[in-house]
C-alpha cells in the first residue's frame, strides 16, 4: 500500500489522506488459501439439511428462500476461508412431482486456481441444488 498525503481537489482545498493500492503481483494462491471444495460441500449440505428439513414447496416463498440460502452459503464459505476468491453462489429450488432434473453450467477459468462445489437436498415436497463457484482474484 502507498499513501499520498495532502491531496488537493479542483478548488485547491486539501482533502486529507488518500489511499492508493499497489499491485501485489500474487498470481496464484498459496496452498492454505486454495478453495477447499470438500469442506464447502460438507458445510453446504449441513446448511441445506438444517434450513430445508420438513419444508414444503411454496412458489411464493422460493425466491426469497433461495436468496437467503445464497447469502448464508456465501458467509459460510467465507468462514471456511478462500481469500482473494470471487464467490458466486447459485441456488435452485423446485417442486418434486416425479420429474427428473439436470442442472449444468459451463465456466472458462484457470483449473489450477479456480474451483467449484455443489450440494443438493431433497425431500418428498421439494428439491434444492446449491452451486458455489470460486474464481481466484489476482
Amino acid at each position: 500500500k502507498a499513501f499520498a498525503l495532502g491531496a488537493m481537489d479542483d478548488d485547491g482545498a486539501q482533502q486529507g489522506q488518500v489511499q492508493v493500492l499497489e499491485n501485489t503481483y500474487i498470481m496464484k494462491p498459496q496452498e492454505h488459501e486454495k478453495f477447499r471444495a470438500n469442506e464447502v460441500i460438507k458445510a453446504v449440505k449441513a446448511l441445506l439439511d438444517e434450513r430445508l428439513k420438513g419444508k414444503k414447496y411454496d412458489s411464493n416463498e422460493s425466491a426469497q428462500l433461495s436468496k437467503e440460502l445464497c447469502t448464508e452459503i456465501k458467509e459460510k464459505v467465507k468462514e471456511i476461508g478462500a481469500p482473494r476468491h470471487k464467490l458466486v453462489v447459485q441456488v435452485t429450488i423446485g417442486e418434486v412431482q416425479g420429474q427428473g432434473v439436470r442442472i449444468a453450467s459451463r465456466c472458462l477459468w484457470d483449473v489450477e486456481t479456480d474451483n467449484h462445489a455443489s450440494a443438493y437436498y431433497t425431500n418428498p415436497h421439494l428439491y434444492c441444488v446449491a452451486m458455489v463457484f470460486a474464481c481466484y482474484y489476482e
